[in-house]
């Protein structure tokens, strides 16, 4: 971190490759930087003065340590220079040039590490290469080609983005809007400085309340969720992601089918914490807010909801309880109170709908603030001046302790107006109902994430010591490993020819499945290789014959198993993403469950806690508690279950995907039905 503040608070910078030249961008990266206020070193042998400043042949020439070096050159000519700023002790450098690792090309990858083994040679951090640079508003460093970002407010909003052009596109947005930045930076190519880094950075910055991400694909995917994971417990983290419309190359399970990257993104980084938003309007809305106020952790804060008509305040509430967001009805204490200010055809109970402000509305919004079930307001109200004042009415609510947020719509000039004064009150202001209800979600999202963070979770037994997988086991092997570590699989007999599974058949409870076993055949049913409700001799021939029939000749061997009874079926699924690690998910359906994509999922390791949230975020969660008159199931038992598959997927890296499905649960217990474990080709440390 303190390699990080030498980047981004310098107190020296060396502009390589500054210009004269207005064309250029040696000259506009200067020009941006003309009112740092420590010591500026243009770099040029051939000029003596750019734009005021004493030029230098060279950084040698400097005569001393430069915290920070701007490389505004070709990239051929990058690693001598990175190499004489080593000699004179520079502590970062940020290179704007590409032709480096985005050109796909062997010529760039292979300068891309050149560059970097020289930075990690004399520990210089870098940022970039191919970035546009970034912006410290509070230390009036603004080492960015774009001149027109020294205009960019200093504030409490730190701003990371893999995208240069959407990080300048995001700061300009948070600067129309009257906000302002702690810090906002390009990533570029991430080839030493990344996300992680500068979240990391920006968690202990005192001048940064949230921090906001722009994010697409993710290399070190583990890494950002444990970073974020900490940062969260200091301050909000908000992300737009890139890929919803992603979809993952074909995997060997259902389970590698069902989880996109982009789920898996996004399941990891509100696990850690983080408020997901759909759009970047959203992102600087909740950023406003998150800047201004943070709830404290609840599990469900109330929102109380004021409105001054009726159709903005149902636009608010239909948006935040389609998302589970709380709007309690008010105490009977309450509604007496704000009965006798309001005309009787107006709705009172939560949402407050006052059919139009008035002069009692101070009086309702002070009343609703006293109901113990109300954690934050929320209030819209029409620009209408002659009527309400809101810049007097929440200058006065001294009473007010919960967070406050106003919406308003009319004459653009007198909303910005009102805007702008409210904001000096430090009160989040937007101008639509739609902005109201994302901007109170994602407070509302934090305040849970919090919430969820903070409980006890409970320590996890260590599984049975199982031998590292070395290939792909079959089914048997498979169900084995779930006997040991405690679930529960159907009685079952391997079989190498039809008398051994004559043999078993006689010894099991009738009915019976027989199941196709090759290492070719991962999913049986789709080429009808289970045959079910087996109860005599000659029906176990048949299915026999027909198994034959798949796979003609020798190599194939028979499962023989006895058949559960009816329950619930499920999918329970285990997946090692080469960029988050181990993940697990539980979904609907059983061999339905890709066609109907009911599923939720979670990082790896996990609680019992963590994985009843999964349960209940199910549409079809309802089947589990008891519906239409059946029996309440085992949840407790299925909560365990994914407990355990999440500590096999990270007890044993080698495991690619895992699938247990059909799972079937009853009122007591479960029972996998079938199961598949798929190994990584190449696993560090084992020789297959």
């Amino acid at each position: 971190m303190r390699a990080l503040e030498r980047l981004f608070n310098p107190k020296s910078i060396a502009v390589v490759g500054a210009s004269p030249d207005e064309s250029k961008a040696g000259y506009q990266m200067l020009y941006s930087l003309k009112d740092f206020p420590g010591r500026l070193y243009p770099i040029n042998p051939k000029a003596d003065n750019i734009l005021g400043f004493k030029a230098y042949p060279t950084l040698k020439a400097v005569g001393q340590p430069v915290d920070l070096v701007v490389l505004t050159i070709p990239a051929a000519a990058c690693i001598n220079v990175l190499k004489e700023a080593g000699g004179i002790g520079a502590g970062s450098a940020l290179i704007i040039s590409g032709g480096f690792a985005e050109t796909g090309g062997d010529v760039g990858q292979k300068m891309q590490k050149k560059i970097l083994s020289e930075c990690q040679k004399y520990q210089i951090r870098l940022l970039g290469p191919n970035t546009a640079g970034f912006v410290n508003p509070h230390a009036k460093v603004v080492p960015n080609f774009n001149p027109w970002t020294a205009d960019i407010s200093a504030g409490h909003i730190g701003l990371v983005s893999q995208s240069g052009a959407m990080c300048l596109t995001l700061a300009s947005m948070i600067h129309a809007q009257n906000l302002g930045v702690s810090l906002a930076t390009g990533i570029g190519n991430g080839a030493d400085v990344n996300v992680e880094d500068v979240v990391e950075y920006l968690a202990d910055d005192h001048n940064t309340r949230v921090i906001i991400l722009y994010l697409e694909g993710v290399k070190n995917g583990r890494r950002l969720y444990e970073v974020i994971a900490r940062t969260t417990e200091k301050k909000p983290v908000l992300v737009l992601a890139m890929g919803k419309g992603d979809i993952a190359d074909f995997a060997a399970s259902h389970t590698g089918n069902l989880i996109g990257s982009y789920r898996i993104k996004k399941t990891a980084l509100r696990q850690a914490g983080a408020v997901l938003v759909e759009s970047s309007d959203d992102l600087i809305d909740a950023a406003n807010l998150l800047s201004r106020v943070r709830l404290k952790a609840k599990e469900n804060p109330g929102v109380g909801l004021l409105t001054g008509q009726a159709g903005p305040g149902m636009v608010i509430a239909d948006y935040l309880r389609s998302r589970d967001v709380l709007l309690p009805e008010l105490h009977p204490y309450t509604v007496e109170k704000i009965k006798v200010a309001l005309p009787p055809i107006t709705f009172i109970r939560n949402p407050v709908d006052t059919s139009r402000p008035s002069g009692t509305f101070p009086y309702v919004l002070t009343a609703m603030s006293l109901d113990p079930s109300i954690d934050v307001l929320a209030v819209f109200a029409l620009c209408e001046p002659a009527v309400i004042d809101p810049v007097v009415l929440f200058r006065d609510a001294v009473k007010i302790k919960q967070p406050v947020i106003f919406g308003t719509a009319g004459i653009k000039e007198e909303v910005a107006d009102t805007v702008k004064a409210l904001s000096k009150l430090n009160l989040a202001t937007f101008t639509s109902p739609d902005r109201v209800a994302k901007a109170v979600h994602a407070l509302v999202e934090d305040s849970k994430a919090s919430y969820r963070r903070t409980r006890v979770t409970e320590q996890q037994r260590p599984l049975p010591v199982i031998a590292p997988l070395l290939s792909n086991p079959d089914e048997t092997e498979v169900k084995d490993i779930l006997d040991r570590i405690g679930i529960s699989t159907p009685i079952r007999s391997l079989c190498r020819g039809h008398m051994d599974a004559l043999d078993a058949f006689r010894k099991m409870n009738k009915p019976v499945v027989a199941k196709i076993l090759h290492p070719s055949i991962r999913h049986k049913t789709e080429v009808g290789g289970v045959i079910l409700g087996i109860d005599s001799e000659n029906a176990l021939k048949e299915a026999l014959d027909k198994i034959d029939s798949i796979l003609p000749g020798n190599g194939k061997m028979y499962l023989v198993e006895e058949m559960a009874g009816n329950g619930l079926e499920i999918i329970i699924g285990g997946t090692n993403d080469p960029s988050f690690g181990p993940a697990v998910m539980v979904g609907l359906g059983g061999t339905a469950a890709e066609a109907l994509d009911d599923v939720t999922m979670r990082m790896a390791p996990l609680s019992l806690s963590e994985v009843r949230d999964m349960i209940f975020e199910l549409r079809g969660k309802a089947l589990f508690e008891g519906w239409r008159g059946s029996r309440p199931l085992d949840i407790n038992c299925l909560a365990e279950t994914i407990v355990l598959v999440g500590q096999l997927m990270i007890d044993h890296p080698e495991i690619k995907e895992m699938d247990l499905n059909p799972v079937r649960i009853y009122e007591k217990g479960i029972s996998a039905l079938d199961a598949l474990i798929v190994v990584k080709d190449k696993v560090e440390g084992i020789v297959q």
